[in-house]
C-alpha cells in the first residue's frame, strides 16, 4: 500500500475488535455497521416508526446539530427517554451516527455487507463437505475468473453503452453519465432527482475571499438547513514561480456527504443549477470514480536497492514458501492424475500422500446403500411384497373355488310347485269362482 494506513474500518460491533483497532491503528477511524445495528433497533425498539427514526439518525447526511434535534425528537415522540437500549446507544454515538462521519472518505460503505457477501461467494464456491487440496485450489481459480470476468463485462458494458436521460437536470446528468461508471451515476441521478424537493433558504456573498453562501432545506422538512459554500475561481500569484496560477472553483457542504462518498450532493447540483452550470465542477468529479480509473491502480514497485533489509528478507521467505507450495500442489495433482495398480506390497519410493481408506460403520449395514429391505405386508416374510405374495395368491385361489361350489348348489336346488286352483262353483281346474268364464257368462233360463 506504498506506506498507507487504512483510514476507516468497520465492523459487527464486537469489544475485542474496538479495542483491538486502538492499539493496532490508533489513526483508524472505527465505525459500526448500520446493518447489525438496524437488527438491534428491531429487537429492542416496540414499534416500525421508531426503527425507521432510528435508521433515519444512524443514516442521513447531516450535522451533529441535526443528528441532536431529530434524536430529541425521536425520545419525546416514541417516549424512549428512559429506555436502556437507546441511552446506551446514544453513548456511543460517535460510533455509528453519519453526522460524525463526515470528515473521512469510506466510499459510501456503511456496513461490511462488502466482506460478507465475499465470504458467502466463497463458500457457495466451495459447498459444503470436507475438501482436498487439490479440488480446491483449481475451485478458488475457477471463482477468480468468474470475478474477473465480471468486472470485464461491467468495465465494457460502461465503455460501449450510455444510459437514457431522465431527469429534468439533462445537461449535469449527461456529463455525469459520460464520466462515471454506470453503479456510480446511480448514486449522482438519485441526488439530481432528489434535487428538486431543495427549496432557497438564504444567500450571503462574500468579497473579501470571493466567495458566496448558499442556504437550502427540503421543503417538507424546513427547519434543517444546510450550507454550500462557493469558492470561485479566480487567478492567483505564486511567488517563488512568478507566475499566475488558476484557482479553480470549489463548493463545500455542510451534508459532508461528498467527503464521506465521492460525489455531489442534492445541495450542490442545486447550486449548480442556481449558476447556470453545463457540466460538474472538476473539483468535485473524484478519478476513482471515472471511466478510466484504472490508471489510478498503476503502481511502480521499488526495485530491491531501495526496499530495506527487513522488506527483502520478507520478500525472500515469501518466494520460498510459495515456491514450496507450488511444488507441493503440483506433486498432488501428478498423484491423483495416476492410475495406480491394485498390488498387495506396492513398491514406494518416497512419501506420497494418499486418500484415507473409509472403515465400514458399525451397526445396520443396510445403512451403507440406502435401501430397505423388502417385507410383505400379508405375510410378514422377507424378500417379496404384497403383489407378488404366494400365500395371498394361494388363499385367493380357495376362495374363489369355495365361492363356485356354493353357486353350484344354489343352482342345483329344486324349486316348489305352484298351487292349482279350483273353481269352487263348477269345479273346474286352473281359476277361481271369482274369474270363472261360466259364472260371467249371461243366463238363457229367460
Amino acid at each position: 500500500m506504498k506506506g498507507k494506513k487504512p483510514t476507516a474500518v468497520i465492523t459487527d460491533g464486537a469489544e475485542s475488535m474496538h479495542i483491538a483497532i486502538g492499539r493496532v491503528m490508533p489513526e483508524a477511524r472505527h465505525r459500526l455497521c448500520s446493518w447489525h445495528l438496524s437488527r438491534n433497533a428491531h429487537t429492542n425498539l416496540n414499534s416500525k416508526d421508531a426503527e425507521k427514526a432510528f435508521n433515519g439518525c444512524m443514516n442521513k447526511f447531516q450535522t451533529v446539530q441535526h443528528f441532536e434535534e431529530m434524536w430529541e425528537v425521536m425520545l419525546q415522540e416514541f417516549e424512549l427517554r428512559n429506555h436502556f437500549w437507546t441511552t446506551w446507544m446514544y453513548g456511543r454515538r460517535q460510533l455509528w451516527a453519519q453526522a460524525f462521519f463526515g470528515d473521512v472518505h469510506m466510499a459510501g460503505m456503511s456496513s461490511t455487507q462488502r466482506s460478507e457477501s465475499m465470504n458467502n461467494f466463497v463458500k457457495d464456491t466451495l459447498g459444503a463437505g470436507k475438501k482436498k487440496m487439490v479440488d480446491i485450489v483449481p475451485q478458488m481459480d475457477r471463482a477468480h475468473m468468474r470475478l474477473r470476468n465480471n468486472q470485464v463485462r461491467d468495465d465494457f458494458n460502461t465503455m460501449n453503452s450510455f444510459p437514457v436521460i431522465e431527469t429534468h437536470l439533462e445537461d449535469l446528468e449527461g456529463h455525469a453519465a459520460s464520466t462515471y461508471t454506470y453503479d456510480v451515476y446511480k448514486w449522482v441521478k438519485k441526488e439530481i432527482m432528489k434535487e428538486k424537493f431543495l427549496v432557497t433558504k438564504g444567500f450571503q456573498a462574500a468579497a473579501e475571499d470571493d466567495h458566496s453562501v448558499h442556504k437550502m432545506a427540503n421543503f417538507k422538512r424546513q427547519q434543517y438547513v444546510h450550507e454550500v459554500v462557493y469558492y470561485h475561481g479566480r487567478l492567483t500569484t505564486d511567488e517563488e514561480a512568478l507566475e499566475e496560477a488558476v484557482l479553480p472553483p470549489i463548493m463545500v457542504c455542510t451534508c459532508n456527504m461528498f467527503q464521506y462518498k465521492g460525489v455531489s450532493c442534492r445541495h450542490m447540483f442545486m447550486l449548480m443549477k442556481q449558476e447556470n452550470m453545463s457540466k460538474i465542477l472538476r473539483s468535485l468529479i473524484m478519478k476513482r470514480w471515472t471511466r478510466n480509473a484504472g490508471s489510478v491502480c498503476d503502481i511502480e514497485y521499488p526495485d530491491g536497492q531501495n526496499m530495506d533489509k527487513e522488506a527483502l528478507e520478507v520478500s525472500s521467505m515469501l518466494k520460498k514458501e510459495i515456491a514450496r507450495l507450488t511444488a507441493l500442489i503440483e506433486g498432488l495433482v501428478k498423484d491423483s492424475e495416476q492410475v495406480h495398480v491394485c498390488d498387495p506390497q506396492p513398491e514406494r519410493t518416497g512419501r506420497v500422500i494418499r486418500d484415507l481408506v473409509v472403515v465400514k460403520k458399525k451397526g445396520n449395514q443396510n445403512q451403507e446403500t440406502g435401501r430397505r429391505p423388502i417385507t410383505c405386508s400379508y405375510c410378514k416374510g422377507a424378500g417379496h411384497n404384497i403383489q407378488s405374495c404366494g400365500e395371498r395368491k394361494e388363499k385367493e385361489r380357495e376362495a374363489a373355488t369355495q365361492q363356485s361350489v356354493r353357486e353350484d348348489n344354489l343352482s342345483s336346488v329344486s324349486t316348489p310347485a305352484k298351487k292349482v286352483y279350483h273353481c269352487g262353483k263348477y269345479n273346474g281346474p286352473g281359476h277361481t269362482a271369482r274369474s270363472c268364464k261360466n259364472a260371467l257368462a249371461p243366463s238363457n233360463s229367460k
